[in-house]
């Protein structure tokens, strides 16, 4: 079965102009032959599992792309012959692959090239038309709903196979393992995509990210996410403040133990007057809570942080948490539904 996928991508791709995959019509086309090879081989062969199929279709697509890229020195030529890795990720969504190990590897064929993820995030977050308008390219997803599907299978997916890819941190200035969920997103300025569902006032996003483990404070360069948002509230001198921002704070507070004050690095007491001085009304209105702030934070929500970090560092939120040996109750709190 593994020929004749090869055979495929070599044949459809040889007769193929270079930016035969440019439009999201000419990967639709490919897509659905490709889809109709994989019918056909799963019912010419009884002992043909669905699985085995869309697996070894997707890794034909990887073996051509790094195949076209060892010819060419080891450097990408893009069109036709990058765009193929996005003709496999929609195979694997489309047949909904289980093999993680497979789609890990996919991940990192597009991250080997592009050094992002956007053409996965773009389109949960802002729809599938926006990405034409952002970066110049359509979402082979038809809305904003089945893109954001899309984006929690890969997530789940890079999570069971634990992928990292090398990032810049600003912390360290140099390269880290930085998880597939916190990479930036070139085309926003390289702010991750917590970040950008923020700027979005997209709680329900937001809430996904960071059950599926985003880091709630990500190191892209920007300021806390906390701040940015109580910054932007204070802009409302009518303090009818919007729910949806409200709500990504609210998410954002309980994956935070204590709320760094800014202002450094001046004393303590003097940070803490200036941010007593400067979001006073958000304090007022019970926006943030000064305990969050300059108090003691609670015990439970020490803990809930300290687990979820746990869990996170070992690629298993939000699943994890379901393997807890705690009362339903608690992993609801855990989970951030609570």
């Amino acid at each position: 079965m593994e020929y004749v996928f090869d055979v495929f991508f070599e044949e459809s791709f040889l007769v193929m102009e270079r930016s035969g995959l440019k439009t999201r019509s000419g990967r639709r086309d490919v897509i659905d032959h490709l889809n109709s090879v994989i019918s056909g081989c799963i019912q010419g062969r009884q002992t043909a599992s669905v699985q085995l199929a869309v697996g070894l279709a997707v890794k034909s697509a990887i073996d051509y792309h790094r195949k076209m890229k060892s010819d060419n020195f080891k450097i990408c030529m893009m069109g036709k012959y990058h765009n193929v890795l996005y003709i496999a990720l929609r195979i694997a969504w489309d047949w909904s692959l289980e093999d993680s190990e497979v789609i890990g590897t996919l991940l990192e064929e597009i991250y080997g090239c592009e050094k992002t993820f956007e053409r996965i995030f773009l389109g949960a977050l802002f729809g599938s038309t926006a990405p034409h308008f952002i970066a110049g390219w359509k979402s082979d997803f038809k809305d904003q709903d089945e893109n954001l599907r899309a984006l929690v299978f890969f997530l789940h997916h890079a999570g069971q196979s634990k992928s990292c890819f090398l990032s810049y941190s600003y912390a360290f200035h140099d390269m880290v393992p930085k998880q597939f969920i916190d990479i930036p997103i070139e085309s926003c300025g390289k702010a991750a995509p917590l970040r950008v569902a923020i700027q979005a006032s997209a709680p329900d996003i937001l809430m996904i990210l960071l059950r599926h483990g985003a880091d709630p404070n990500p190191d892209d360069g920007g300021a806390s996410p906390v701040i940015s948002i109580l910054d932007k509230l204070l802009e409302y001198e009518s303090r009818a403040y919007p729910y949806q921002l409200v709500s990504c704070l609210d998410l954002l507070l309980r994956c935070t133990i204590m709320v760094e004050l800014p202002y450094k690095p001046h004393l303590f007491h003097v940070r803490r007057e200036m941010f007593e001085t400067k979001y006073a009304v958000l304090l007022q209105d019970k926006i943030i809570s000064p305990k969050q702030v300059f108090g003691v934070p609670s015990l439970k929500a020490i803990c809930r942080c300290h687990v979820r970090n746990q869990l996170r560092d070992s690629f298993q939120l939000p699943r994890g948490i379901n393997k807890l040996l705690v009362p339903r109750k608690i992993k609801k709190y855990i989970d951030l539904l609570d």
